[in-house]
């Protein structure tokens, strides 16, 4: 965050995976209608298949510095036996994943391969960092 004349802007981006297998693919549906309606998030996607790095179908959602120990404590709450893997959108995609990533549950094996794919082709990316100018503006 930083100040701008009278005004605090939320500069940073983070995202919230949380991982499924087929069978909990109803739970998965209800947990994500669960995050959309908190209030939390700008953005929430649930992806069946895996994509990207990911090795399962997850719930993608995006939300603002101002609002992490909030999430937090949200999936804790709310995420059940679901493996969580919460990460800053930095544009360093690989660092995101590893050492910025922090896990609630059990971590999962994420597709490293993928990375230096989209270094080679970044038209891949399953989606671009959020742009600084659209800081305050939700993603739905």
């Amino acid at each position: 965050m930083f100040k701008l004349g009278d005004k605090i802007v939320d500069m940073r981006h983070f995202h919230a995976h949380i991982y499924f297998e087929p069978n909990r693919l109803e739970s998965a549906r209800l947990l994500s209608e669960r995050a959309e309606l908190s209030g939390l998030f700008g953005f929430v996607q649930l992806r069946g298949q895996p994509v990207g790095p990911h090795p399962t179908g997850m719930i993608e959602a995006h939300f603002r510095e101002s609002a992490h120990a909030s999430v937090l404590v949200w999936l804790e709450a709310n995420r059940g036996d679901f493996s969580v893997l919460v990460h800053e959108d930095s544009g360093d995609d690989f660092r995101d994943h590893t050492d910025g990533a922090r896990w609630l549950g059990e971590g999962l094996p994420l597709k490293f391969d993928f990375f230096a794919l989209i270094q080679e082709n970044p038209e891949l990316r399953v989606h671009k960092p959020a742009a600084p100018a659209r800081a305050g503006l939700k993603t739905k």
